[in-house]
């Protein structure tokens, strides 16, 4: 007869989760969940985090941090390079604030993929492994470090997507819903918090007895979710770390920032975002990742905010999507955004994010990434933008042992394949465990039944100082 032990634990669990949170009224934090947060804040000095900038929908490594201006027109576009503060590094003339904080970051310029879909291409980066037919199988970067690591800090969870832990992917894998991220939605002002199948608006956040009758219900949809009550379980043991500690409430507080610092990462929702990650970051998070691009355009009306995918009228939308195009059809519908546009503002956050970092000496323990799924085709198209591109691009790294001021590797004259070895998404997978402190491998996943090594790829060579 088999054992009703894990059942009855999980019941067990779930009840007196419930029982400490009726508890939590009026009364303080008990002594020995304080020792442990203390514990957990000592172990996360240690520790290194990572704010990953996916710029979904594929930016142009030309009109970013690899342009070639000894191309033909065709291909070079209308802008020029700039200068930086590191002789002889070149990028988009667009781009002047990051211009001058090319000295804290690596430029990978012989990025290479192997799918120009959306889909696969964005799981493959935000992985390390490529997905099967059968669909994305292995968990993204914050998720499985969620389930090997677990949380840094009482009361914050170890990985949030603002606002979706990268789009185009199904972050969890195989590890089920139990290990996705927590998302916050939304204008970072007024959030709209998703833990799981909790729903943490802000009202909510407030209300202990709102959450935890959200709790009580959990398990019907834990099991139509999972099959299981272990995400049930998951999502009760963080809601009730949130409802013991202040930690987000604090960290979600934009306002203790000043008005000054505020403006420099830009006074909108992916700007903020964008700030919102550092917080987060310095509050205990391990992993956060930013959907990156901004919602206008042709696809403004899209489900996930935002995206970089120009195949039309490029020079006109990465800057902004305040006005249409003379050129768009008039069939085709154009929602305007009056705020700045892609490039201006990852030109702001980014450079912001890098310096704001810096000055708090958090830099040397977080790992900043940007990047996309693909780079765009070298020669602009017919309506002014550039395609899907899979066999070249370019990837910002900075911080946690990067070197400071370098460029690994080269495209060629045109921008359309790797000049020196092409790094992959394996081996960037490979080379961001290696910075978490993490071996590539030598840890295995979870779970399987033959040992796997969570990265293939090598650590990318002159990456790290």
């Amino acid at each position: 007869m088999p054992s009703r032990e894990p059942c009855q634990r999980r019941l067990t669990n779930r009840r007196e989760a419930l029982q400490i949170g009726v508890g939590l009224f009026g009364l303080s934090l008990p002594a020995y969940l304080q020792a442990a947060q203390e514990n957990r804040r000592n172990t996360a000095k240690r520790d290194i985090s990572c704010i990953f900038m996916f710029l979904a929908g594929g930016p142009s490594h030309f009109e970013t941090f690899d342009p070639k201006p000894d191309a033909p027109v065709e291909i070079r576009g209308p802008w020029r390079p700039t200068t930086t503060n590191v002789p002889g590094t070149y990028i988009c003339e667009k781009m002047p604030l990051l211009a001058q904080q090319m000295d804290k970051v690596t430029i990978v310029r012989s990025w290479k993929g192997r799918s120009g879909s959306h889909d696969l291409g964005s799981q493959h980066v935000a992985s390390g492994m490529y997905p099967p037919r059968t669909g994305q199988y292995f968990p993204n970067f914050g998720c499985l470090l969620a389930a090997i690591k677990g949380a840094r800090v009482q009361g914050v969870p170890p990985h949030f997507g603002l606002p979706v832990a990268a789009r185009y992917t199904k972050p969890p894998g195989f590890l089920g819903a139990a290990f996705d991220a927590f998302n916050i939605k939304g204008d970072p002002q007024n959030p709209q918090m998703e833990l799981g199948g909790l729903n943490l608006s802000e009202a909510r956040f407030e209300d202990r007895r709102s959450l935890l009758r959200q709790l009580d219900n959990l398990a019907q949809l834990a099991d139509a979710q999972s099959g299981s009550l272990e995400a049930h379980d998951r999502f009760a043991e963080e809601a009730l770390s949130l409802l013991t500690t202040g930690a987000m409430q604090n960290a979600m507080d934009l306002t203790q920032e000043s008005p000054r610092l505020r403006e420099r990462y830009g006074m909108n929702i992916y700007g903020q975002r964008v700030l919102l990650a550092r917080r987060l970051i310095e509050a205990g998070a391990r992993f956060v990742t930013i959907n990156q691009a901004v919602q206008g355009g042709l696809f403004g009306k899209a489900k996930t905010n935002g995206t970089w995918d120009n195949h039309g009228w490029l020079f006109d939308s990465m800057m902004s999507f305040a006005n249409r195009p003379a050129a768009v059809p008039t069939g085709k519908k154009w929602h305007a955004y009056q705020g700045p546009g892609n490039l201006p503002q990852l030109d702001m956050s980014l450079s912001t994010l890098l310096d704001d970092l810096h000055e708090r000496g958090m830099l040397e323990t977080t790992l900043v990434v940007a990047m996309g799924e693909f780079g765009r085709t070298p020669k602009i198209n017919k309506t002014a933008g550039r395609d899907h591109y899979p066999n070249a691009g370019s990837v910002l790294m900075a911080g946690a042992g990067v070197r400071r001021g370098a460029i690994v590797g080269a495209t060629d004259r045109n921008g359309a394949e790797a000049a020196t070895r092409p790094w992959g998404p394996e081996d960037f997978a490979a080379s961001i465990y290696h910075a978490l402190h993490v071996d590539p491998h030598r840890t295995y996943f979870p779970r399987l039944p033959r040992p796997t090594a969570i990265a293939t790829g090598q650590v990318i060579d002159g990456l790290f100082a």
